[in-house]
């Protein structure tokens, strides 16, 4: 925990400081501001929000208020707080995130949900992730379900590197196997061997990007935003490709875009995916597709 205590000269207050780093951080709109003064002061000290409140009235070091006011302009910037903190939470884990990879949304968290309720009544063994960015759909469902051998892919080495240093973290390494590859074209398993391929693929729009907030337009990686195109290529591309691998009534799972559950559906049904239901996310949107492939009888 960096230290509070000051040289005699400073004269700052702990509270002080913080409403400063919320004061200049509504000059440039920011929308949270007050919650991303008080994280990016916990990031530095190391501690929780109740420290925060407990030691309000302590005076900083010259140290501590350097940092802090570093911090604060890097938000201005526009850069995202998860990539200032390196830190995101998902499915009540704590993910390191960083410029190299997509930081994980909530949206997501029905994907991983939706798995693990199905895998309570058809049991999974072996899954592959296309695209895993920060590992957190891989590392998630292998934390949850501890049976479950996970090959996680992405094309970006970059990528791949922080889904290791997660699994390290989160001690499933030894269930999770990384392979760089665009998209299935290096994978080697055998075929029919694989009860579920997962992936959040880049499916924003190119018309769609130019809406995009700066914070995410700016600073997070294009590569897993978007495909250029009309958001839909990977889910022809995936849907087509993972049908050698996947066991009878294997399972396909999708993060879709919100108005993309009548497309996503029709690419299912021409690649002969059966059983196609779409689950909305908490706001009540098309977030998730799942299919069945050579359904059993």
């Amino acid at each position: 925990m960096m230290s509070l205590l000051a040289s005699s000269s400073q004269n700052t207050t702990l509270h002080e400081l913080i409403m400063q780093g919320e004061q200049t951080l509504r000059a440039y709109h920011k929308q949270d501001a007050a919650i991303d003064a008080r994280l990016l002061m916990c990031y530095l000290m190391g501690c929780k929000d109740i420290t925060l409140i407990l030691n309000r009235d302590e005076i900083v070091s010259g140290q501590l208020e350097e940092s802090y006011l570093y911090l604060i302009a890097r938000r201005t910037q526009g850069i995202p707080l998860q990539y200032l903190t390196k830190s995101q939470e998902f499915m009540a884990l704590d993910f390191y995130v960083d410029e190299r990879v997509l930081i994980p949304r909530q949206d997501t968290e029905t994907l991983v949900e939706a798995i693990i309720n199905i895998s309570k009544k058809q049991p999974m063994h072996q899954m592959i992730e296309i695209g895993s960015g920060s590992g957190c759909i891989s590392i998630s469902l292998a934390h949850y379900m501890p049976d479950v051998q996970i090959t996680a892919i992405d094309i970006s080495q970059a990528a791949l590197d922080v889904t290791l240093k997660n699994a390290m973290y989160h001690g499933v390494d030894h269930r999770i196997n990384c392979i760089k590859s665009d998209l299935l074209s290096d994978f080697k398993g055998e075929p029919k061997s694989i009860d579920l391929i997962v992936s959040n693929p880049p499916y924003i729009s190119k018309e769609e990007c130019k809406d995009l907030m700066q914070e995410v337009n700016d600073y997070e990686p294009k590569l897993a935003l978007t495909d250029g195109a009309d958001g839909l290529t990977f889910y022809r591309k995936i849907s087509n490709q993972v049908k050698p691998f996947l066991k009878p009534n294997g399972i396909l799972a999708y993060e879709i875009g919100y108005n993309q559950g009548e497309a996503v559906t029709n690419i299912l049904i021409n690649e002969g995916f059966q059983d196609i239901q779409i689950i909305k996310d908490l706001t009540g949107k098309d977030r998730v597709v799942i299919a069945n492939y050579f359904k059993s009888s």
